[in-house]
Order: C-alpha cells, then structure tokens, then sequence
C-alpha cells in the first residue's frame, strides 16, 4: 500500500498536466484563431485603403486639373479684361480727343492743316470751308490748292494721312501745265469729322397724302328719264 501511493500521485499530477494543457491548448486555438481574424481584417482593410486612396488620388488629379483649368481661364478673362480696358480709354481719347467736338477741336484743327502745309512747304492762296452732317458725326472740309513737285505733294499727303489728328484727304485732283510739265496743280479737300453730343434725329419723308377717290353718278332710273 505504501509503495503504490507514489505511483498514484504521479498518475494524478500527469492527469492534472493533461487538462491543463488541454484548456490551454483550446486558448491558444482562440488565440490562433483570433489572431486569423485580425489578419484578415487588416488584409481586407489594406486592399480597402489602397483602393480608396487610388479612387481618392485619382480624384486629386481630377480636381487639380479641373482647378488648373479654371485659374488659366480666369487669367484669359482677366487678360481679355484689360484688353477692353484698354481699348475703352484708346476709343475714349480717340472720340474725345482726337474727334472731339466742334467747339472743342475746331482752333486746333485749323492750325495743324496750317502747320502741316507750311511745313510741307506750301502756302495755299485761299483756303474754303464747308461743313455737313454725317451720321453719327459733323463734318467739315477745308479744300485749297497747291502747285509743287511730284515728291512734295506726295509728302504733304502722307502727312495729312498719318496726321494724329485724323485728318482725312477725301478729294484730290490734279492738272498738268504744259508750260511747267514738272509742277502739279492740286485741289485738295481735307476733311475732319467732330464727334456729335446727341444723335440726330433721323428725318422720315412725308407721308403720301391719299388723294380723294371721286364718288361714281348715281345711275338714272326709269323715273328720272325725259323722252324727247
């Protein structure tokens, strides 16, 4: 009896280490197992994000060229802009300045045909005048007559045309002198058009006034026929 209780506690401890190793074994299944699951969750999750962040770069591609596009045309509208500021103050000095008005233009439109013909090295004996309306303008037309050489007079028109204040050569005529066969006799007409405070009103032709269509005579009756 003695000798058989060693065995039996041996017997005890090994059945004791069994099912401690059993639970322990079906922990480290649950830990296993567990451990599966988060790997899976984090492969899912991994193949989730890179797809999301494809979808998202690929969107930040979009929108920055979107983005790029709009700031490109908002410098196109920017640059057109200036542009139309521009060419506003170009025509505001041009209709104010350089057309100007009548009162405004008038002196000085009559010393530069003066200044330009004297630095040409003309003196017209006489020069006339004449004014008319336009649409949308007055004219007026300073005609006189020149006699020189071909390259002068072809001076004097070229500095009537590039003249900054819009001076316009609208007539030009030419003789020869026999007698002179070198000098040009020239009749010019100049002219410069004023910009007008208002429009005119445009002047609509009469009215044909319809003409009284003659009543018919009344047809004789019976009655009113007197036999001879």
């Amino acid at each position: 009896m003695t000798a058989g209780a060693p065995y039996g506690t041996v017997n005890g401890a090994r059945g004791h280490a069994r099912s401690l190793w059993r639970s322990r074994a079906a922990l480290f299944i649950a830990l296993g197992v567990l451990l599966l699951a988060n790997v899976a969750v984090l492969v899912v999750y991994r193949v989730f994000y890179d797809v999301r962040l494809a979808a998202l770069e690929e969107t930040r591609h979009s929108l920055a060229g979107r983005r790029d596009q709009a700031r490109a045309a908002v410098e196109r509208a920017r640059e057109a802009e200036r542009r139309l500021v521009e060419l506003k103050k170009g025509l505001d000095a041009f209709y104010g300045d350089v057309l100007g008005t009548r009162k405004k233009r008038l002196a000085s439109l009559l010393e530069d045909v003066d200044g330009i013909t004297r630095k040409a090295g003309f003196s017209p004996p006489t020069i006339t005048y004449a004014e008319d309306a336009v649409p949308g303008a007055e004219r007026m037309t300073i005609s006189f007559r020149v006699e020189g050489r071909y390259v002068d007079i072809k001076k004097l028109l070229y500095a009537f045309e590039t003249s900054p204040g819009f001076l316009v050569p609208e007539r030009v005529q030419v003789a020869l002198d026999e007698n002179v066969p070198d000098v040009l006799r020239v009749s010019l007409a100049i002219s410069h058009y004023f910009r007008t405070d208002g429009a005119r009103p445009v002047k609509r032709p009469p009215r044909p006034v319809p003409r009284p269509t003659p009543k018919a005579a009344p047809a004789p009756t019976a009655a009113s026929v007197v036999p001879e």
